[in-house]
């Protein structure tokens, strides 16, 4: 309603501005032909012009010229640039009473508009007629006639057509027929059922009727005698009724007709008033499309020097994704636009290594070892993305894919993702993903690095435009200051926030925050005031000093009342909430024998991670066998290479307890090495580095890929294929979007807030929706009412495991965003 206010306000100052010249300059003046078509045009351009936006960028950080600040003030409403779709508690606003009084005036005015249609429709149908040539002649005695409408002439049985008089009016209507007066009147009567409230329409209208008469007379006078046709005009009596959408013969104002049938002809003065038409337009075409819009210049980060390892995805024998011609890898576009990123960065604060410079191949691990030892600060790896051939020319666009959420650098790589993706969406001639983007199997480049990083797939390889975009030394140069733009504001950013928590610490307590770029030094002023608890378990000042600031995944300071409410007594010095990070394992290529029951599985799997959380270890722990060892404490998972794992066999429930006992009661994991080497056991299970107070429990997560024993009942978590909504993400999106009131939570009695229901269900392998409940929010409307639309949409493609479609796992978050009115 705000937006279409403005809109309108617009609208109604720009009609102005333009009748008020018409007024001025072109009102009562003999070139009729040229003031219709300028008041259609003044219609039209006062609907179009607000419509249209030009931005004039300048520099924020230099004075705006006078011209600019003209055009903030005329045209001030960058707020128009955003759309958000809220919830507000009062289910009946202001806004919403005027709105719907509006819309009642506007169906008003339509249903008049209707029923003057209908009335001549009936006039024409109820009374004899016949056609000459293209035209109608309808016989009447209706009050109102003779007029014409569009190519029907209604007239009046009292009048003689052979007559002298007759023969004028009958010229009269012809030239409002043939000029096709009555599509102006149409589109000004149509306009007016929605632009009411303009007065400066209703005058238009008024306007242009009497130029129509000013037309029609000036032909009907053409051959004959000036004054009797004005004496006509005067002698004639006024009807009762008019058509608003006619044109009547019989129409006042009679002076203004009779004047412009004796006007005199100046046309000297005609044009002048016409040329002054052109600075006008200009004036108001500046006023009303040119947007000023500030911007911030280069920030010209100079703080202290990060370093950026930028990597070009595949290379050497690995071409990566191929185009559709068989003539382009992506091996090749990333390297020249990693090239391309070096070559543009004239900043000495930011120090961008390439992990290659020439066509060579290099292993995940490889990557990941040179990016620790350059010590980046920031790591992108370049890509160009592809499809199948079916959906080549559907697919397109860049995207901007982080870790998982489990990997300790998730949180700060979606910041810096999201700089990439605003900058990327201000330049870029692609479409670009809006969001940070996340695979469910995880993204190795990604997960193996330490700091924040990023895969950037620039476009589709597969996509013939996307191509040809990508190709273009256009499209290198874009990329490139797209990403040097978003480090220079990530490490600008990260350097305020770094300040900004010096200087505002309070109590000792540094304001520390799970997303924060970096964690600061944790104070405690006084001796044990504050509640630490790591990982779930209460510590004290001096282990709390001991842990290496690197070991920490997030930290949460909860205060005050918070901290009072949720920790009683404890906490009334405040709360640090501190979780530690969690490490990882991966092996990769072996066999994996599962026990279930009394059968047994073989598979081959391509991955299989052994993480450690940092929690407390539950009782009993799992038994580890290795090469016919036992393990009964643990052993140090470092001391196994990845390759040197030939098998991996699970046991579980009660196979593992006949063939270990009650050793075996947590479930036992029995590796097979190829080198046999001895592996020593240690007393205690393996803790963090510097971090003596945690304990350490290692699990197995096996993600299959290839071939497996009866997949119809099994429900899968992870899978290759994920299930998708038919149309995919976007349209599935659209669906939860069209289909779900905003107003649920409101009329539910939710406050002012943000609140996030997620639902999980699963996509059976025939694509079937079972199995949907909430997760939070249990029982409430809003729930169920995400729970039906899921249940009841249509059916998913189903997810895909070893070629075979299989029943998979899904959880979908829905925000709901509250705002009080």
């Amino acid at each position: 309603m705000p937006a279409f206010a403005f809109y309108l306000l617009k609208v109604i100052i720009c009609s102005g501005i333009l009748f008020g010249y018409y007024w001025l300059m072109l009102r009562n003046k003999i070139f009729h032909r040229y003031n219709r078509f300028f008041l259609l045009a003044v219609v039209v351009l006062s609907l179009a012009l607000p419509l249209i936006q030009i931005n004039i960028m300048h520099s924020a950080d230099e004075p705006a010229p006078k011209g600019i600040r003209l055009l903030q003030v005329v045209n001030g409403n960058e707020y128009l640039d955003e759309i958000v779709i809220i919830s507000r508690r009062n289910n009946f606003t202001t806004q919403e009473a005027i709105l719907l009084l509006y819309s009642i005036t506007s169906f008003i005015f339509l249903s008049i508009l209707i029923l003057a249609l209908i009335k001549i429709r009936s006039l024409f149908i109820k009374n004899r007629h016949s056609r000459v040539e293209d035209i109608y002649f309808v016989n009447t005695t209706a009050n109102g006639t003779p007029f014409s409408f569009l190519k029907y002439i209604f007239w009046n049985d009292h009048i003689d057509p052979d007559s002298a008089t007759g023969r004028q009016i009958f010229k009269h209507e012809l030239a409002h027929v043939q000029q096709m007066h009555s599509y102006d009147k149409l589109f000004l009567n149509a306009t007016l059922i929605v632009f009411w409230c303009n007065p400066f329409f209703w005058l238009i209208r008024k306007e242009l009727n009497i130029i129509h008469e000013f037309m029609a007379d000036k032909i009907a006078v053409e051959d004959s005698d000036t004054e009797a046709f004005a004496a006509m005009i005067l002698q004639a009596a006024y009807p009762h009724h008019r058509f608003t959408l006619s044109n009547p013969f019989f129409y006042s104002p009679i002076k203004r007709r009779i004047m412009m049938l004796t006007k005199n002809r100046n046309s000297k003065a005609g044009y002048i008033g016409r040329l002054m038409v052109l600075p006008l337009a200009i004036l108001v075409f500046a006023a009303f499309t040119l947007k000023a819009k500030t911007f911030k210049s280069n920030l010209n980060y100079n703080g202290k020097t990060i370093t950026v390892v930028i990597d070009a995805g595949h290379g050497g024998s690995d071409n990566g994704a191929i185009s559709l011609t068989g003539n382009v890898a992506e091996k090749d576009l990333a390297l020249a636009i990693i090239k391309k990123i070096k070559a543009l960065n004239n900043n000495s604060n930011i120090n961008i290594i390439l992990t290659r410079q020439t066509d060579v191949f290099q292993s995940v691990q490889e990557k990941a070892t040179f990016t620790k030892a350059q010590k980046a600060d920031l790591f992108v790896s370049i890509h160009i993305d592809a499809t199948t051939i079916d959906s080549a020319n559907s697919k397109s666009g860049m995207s901007v894919w982080v870790a998982k959420d489990n990997y300790a650098n998730a949180d700060k790589s979606k910041l810096f993702a999201s700089a990439i993706i605003n900058e990327f969406g201000n330049n870029y001639k692609l479409p670009v993903a809006g969001f940070p983007q996340q695979r469910e199997l995880g993204v190795r480049v990604l997960q193996e690095s330490l700091c924040p990083s990023v895969l950037i797939e620039a476009g589709y390889i597969t996509n013939a435009k996307d191509l040809a975009y990508l190709k273009t030394e256009a499209a290198k140069e874009s990329i490139a200051k797209n990403v040097l733009a978003a480090i220079e504001i990530y490490a600008f950013a990260k350097e305020k926030r770094a300040g900004a928590n010096a200087a505002t610490a309070k109590n000792g307590i540094s304001p520390l925050s799970k997303q924060q770029d970096i964690v600061p030094e944790i104070n405690i002023k006084g001796d044990d005031k504050a509640l630490v608890i790591l990982d779930g378990k209460t510590i004290s000042n001096d282990e709390l000093k001991k842990i290496n600031s690197e070991n920490i995944k997030s930290v949460e300071v909860i205060k005050d009342k918070a901290a009072l409410a949720k920790y009683g007594d404890k906490g009334k010095n405040g709360v640090i909430l501190i979780i530690s990070k969690e490490k990882s394992l991966v092996f990769n290529n072996f066999d994996v024998i599962t026990h279930e029951k009394d059968s047994a599985t073989t598979t081959k799997v391509d991955r299989i991670e052994l993480k450690i959380n940092n929690q407390n270890i539950p009782a009993p722990k799992p038994l580890f066998v290795i090469d016919g060892k036992e393990f009964k404490n643990g052993f140090d998972i470092n001391s196994i290479a990845p390759d040197d794992i030939e098998s991996i066999e699970v046991l579980k429930d009660k196979m593992a307890e006949d063939k270990y006992g009650e050793r075996g009661k947590a479930g036992v994991i029995i590796m097979t090495t190829k080198s046999k080497k001895e592996i020593k056991e240690i007393t205690t299970w393996p803790v963090p580095e510097n971090n003596p107070v945690n304990q350490v429990v290692i699990k197995a997560d096996i993600n299959t890929k290839n071939k497996q024993t009866n997949f119809d009942d099994r429900i899968f978590t992870k899978v290759e294929n994920e299930p998708t909504f038919p149309g995919g993400d976007t349209a599935w999106k659209n669906y939860l979007q069209k289909n779900l009131d905003p107003t649920i939570p409101v009329d539910e009695g939710w406050k002012e807030g943000v609140f996030k229901v997620i639902v999980s269900f699963i996509v059976g392998n025939d694509g079937t929706i079972t199995d949907v409940k909430s997760e939070n929010y249990q029982g409430s409307k809003t729930s169920m009412a995400c729970i039906n639309l899921i249940k009841n949409g249509p059916k998913w493609n189903a997810a895909v495991q070893n070629g075979h479609p299989v029943n998979a796992y899904k959880k979908q978050p829905i925000t709901f965003v509250i705002e009080e009115q």
